[in-house]
């Protein structure tokens, strides 16, 4: 049998293969997924790191975590007139508890942290003479908290931590199975900001508390995203001519839940049907022109996973 290995065969093949291994629907592969979130990790954990020195440290804004603990050794090292750099004292706090995240919880655990942790010690590094002492605290808490938000929630989107009392948190929980790592995380944080009452004083900790809660917030929205849909529940007499004008108006489709009024024992249907922000304006106006006596409740939606929406992720 005579073997064909010509070129124009091998590049069929080869053709055929990468087709094989595309992902489906524009999807990311499980190596470009892998390479996405490292670019996140690096991306947020060198953000936070230039809030901390900007913003955060010269002011002695302590905004919890191992990095706020390094910022108290510091000062307290500073008053005995011994100078240590915050990106070491980060990296020697941290040390410690990745050796025993590892032997407690295995190396896949702390490998994605294990780089976040990386990145936020090589910010602070270079970014170490890029804050400032001039201005209002509270000013530099409040664009503080919004960097350092965003810093977390790229990390945090991409399945990672920044290392800190969240591996403190999860060590702790090891031993302590009654309590919730969020829990213990909450304990840990706090222990770091009665230390910097007692270290810098009340007043900047109340400016830290701000910070802390900013980032917080901030955090979240980068992970949820800031693209909130409308969850919209519609009874009315007329659900069938609004769910056609929707379908045709807006191309969404609704859901037909069977209700039961428990004052009149009426049975009606109501409608379920998803919308953007902006199509649920529309689609008030749909409902009050079917319809004037219908009853219509919106709610916002953080997250909607689907067709005509953010499509699945099914890359490991």
């Amino acid at each position: 049998m005579k073997h064909d290995s010509s070129p124009e065969k091998e590049h069929i093949i080869a053709a055929d293969a990468a087709k094989e291994e595309r992902p489906a629907n524009g999807q990311m592969t499980p190596a470009m997924r892998l390479l996405w979130d490292g670019i996140r990790i690096f991306a947020g954990a060198f953000i936070l790191g230039l809030a901390i020195n900007i913003f955060f440290e010269p002011y002695h804004i302590v905004a919890g975590g191992i990095t706020g603990l390094g910022m108290v050794l510091r000062e307290v090292l500073s008053r005995r007139g011994v100078e240590v750099p915050l990106w070491l004292a980060n990296l020697v706090l941290n040390v410690p508890l990745f050796i025993g995240a590892y032997f407690l919880h295995g190396r896949k655990f702390i490998l994605r942290t294990g780089f976040a942790m990386a990145s936020l010690t090589l910010s602070l590094y270079v970014s170490v003479s890029w804050g400032y002492d001039s201005g209002e605290v509270l000013i530099n808490a409040i664009y503080g908290g919004i960097l350092s938000g965003i810093g977390c929630g790229l990390v945090f989107a991409a399945r990672a931590t920044t290392g800190g009392t969240d591996l403190l948190a999860a060590i702790l929980h090891y031993f302590i199975r009654h309590l919730s790592v969020a829990a213990l995380t909450f304990f840990t944080d706090f222990a770091v900001i009665v230390a910097s009452v007692l270290v810098f004083g009340m007043n900047l900790a109340l400016y830290a508390i701000i910070g802390i809660y900013i980032t917080a917030w901030v955090a979240d929205r980068v992970v949820d995203g800031f693209h909130y849909s409308k969850a919209i529940f519609i009874i009315s007499e007329k659900s069938n001519e609004i769910a056609a004008r929707l379908m045709e108006e807006l191309n969404r489709g609704a859901t037909g839940i069977p209700a039961v009024g428990k004052y009149t024992g009426a049975s009606k249907e109501m409608l379920y049907v998803v919308t953007s922000t902006r199509e649920a304006v529309h689609a008030k106006r749909i409902v009050q022109e079917v319809d004037p006596r219908a009853f219509m409740m919106l709610t916002d939606t953080k997250e909607v996973l689907g067709e005509g929406f953010t499509e699945y992720d099914t890359a490991k």
